[in-house]
């Protein structure tokens, strides 16, 4: 084997080596960054089963919130209600301050906060509600609050162009 066999074989072993730390560093980035964005939230059950492991965690519990079970008091703005998995597992929420404008029983919620240790109350420091994705369109007998609201739009008083003519029409 001559000097230089051994050289190229050096210099391409190097550049194997410093690639390979280089793919091996980003991966192990993607991954950690991929773990940390992570939003993981427990069920009701998961909740109570490992209730005694997270009472001093923060953690995210998801559920449906109970029909009749809202206590609102608006002048100490608490607010009390349940949550279930729908498959008997239910948890008493507390939570200080105003509910979102969409919070309504039987409804799905995310909060946050810590569990007790019983895993029968959940003290909330954020409420977060589920909120239909599907569009309904106005009924004939509803508010035509909408058709109002475009009425009175901003725009209805500004000059329209006419393309065709490339001005502006009052």
């Amino acid at each position: 084997m001559n000097l230089s066999s051994k050289k190229k074989r050096s210099k391409s072993t190097k550049w194997l080596v410093g690639i390979s730390l280089i793919a091996s560093a980003v991966i192990a980035m993607a991954m950690t960054q991929i773990s940390s964005n992570t939003v993981y939230f427990y069920t009701p059950d998961e909740a109570q089963a490992q209730a005694a492991a997270l009472t001093s965690q923060n953690i995210k519990v998801a559920g449906m919130v109970i029909a009749g079970s809202r206590e609102w008091d608006a002048t100490t703005l608490k607010l009390a209600f349940t949550i279930t998995d729908l498959k008997n597992h239910e948890i008493r929420v507390k939570y200080n301050g105003p509910p979102p404008d969409m919070f309504k029983e039987g409804q799905g919620v995310v909060i946050e906060g810590k569990i007790s240790s019983d895993g029968q109350t959940f003290a909330a420091k954020t409420l977060m509600v589920k909120h239909s994705e599907e569009y309904k369109k106005p009924t004939a007998g509803g508010s035509n609050m909408n058709k109002e609201l475009l009425e009175k739009s901003l725009f209805k008083d500004q000059p329209v162009t006419n393309p065709s003519s490339g001005g502006s029409t009052p």
